[in-house]
């Protein structure tokens, strides 16, 4: 199932935004739909360990701006994609701070919003499908692959590591043949002992700054090829 929550402080404009969402999702998306008009309602909600896949939420309202609401979403490590809507132009550069997948403008949405969200659907849709089963071969794990923030191998052992928003997951196999068996654009080698997950990168300077805090070293001879195609990956989302 695909779980959206729409956020507004609004009930008339929560109507259309609901409206608008209906007639795009089909039965065969499976789609769970939730609406809040209080977004402390919705932060609680998510405390509580419900992670939704796609938030389309207005970002001036009362009790706490959407902008705030998405920045606490990342400090939780949740990767939820965030679709804001509003009425001002002024705030499309801090939504990109909070890693937003895309800022409407409110009189846009019926032309912008159906073509956004199907694409996004689809997209998790695809993220779903993709995991790897991770033990012995009675009692195995499903990590995702949204879930990986990167993979190391262990110093002088053949196993490497899965470091998971979950936790740590240990398999024996070469970081090589993994790559090529995940056959993923997200993932990359930044050097001969570790992959990452783009999609968790917080920045690139001389390091790779992951949303874990963990800072990767990047292997000069790998530093170009790993910009390059950070940026073309993020380009095509």
């Amino acid at each position: 199932m695909i779980d959206i929550a729409i956020l507004d402080d609004e009930e008339a404009i929560l109507k259309d935004i609901r409206i608008c969402v209906e007639k795009e999702v089909s039965t065969t998306d499976k789609v769970n739909l939730f609406t809040y008009t209080s977004a402390n309602e919705f932060l609680k909600e998510t405390e509580s360990g419900h992670e939704f896949d796609i938030l389309i939420s207005d970002i001036l309202m009362p009790e706490m701006n959407g902008l705030d609401v998405g920045r606490r979403l990342r400090a939780q490590g949740i990767r939820t994609y965030l679709i804001y809507l509003t009425s001002y132009t002024e705030y499309a550069i801090d939504s990109y701070r909070v890693e937003a997948y895309q800022y409407i403008l409110k009189d846009e949405m019926e032309r912008r919003l159906p073509r956004i969200l199907r694409r996004l659907i689809n997209l998790v849709k695809k993220e779903k499908l993709q995991f790897r089963l991770i033990g012995t071969p009675t009692s195995k794990v499903a990590v995702y692959y949204k879930d990986i923030i990167y993979i190391e191998k262990e110093n002088r052992h053949k196993y490497i590591q899965y470091i998971t928003v979950d936790g740590i997951y240990r398999e024996r196999i070469t970081l090589a043949r993994l790559l090529k068996e995940l056959d993923s654009e997200a993932f990359i080698m930044v050097e001969r002992s570790c992959i990452i997950n783009i999609n968790h990168i917080v920045s690139m300077q001389k390091t790779i700054l992951m949303d874990n805090d963990k800072e990767i070293t990047v292997s000069r001879n790998y530093f170009k090829e790993v910009r390059e195609r950070i940026h073309l990956y993020k380009g095509k989302l």
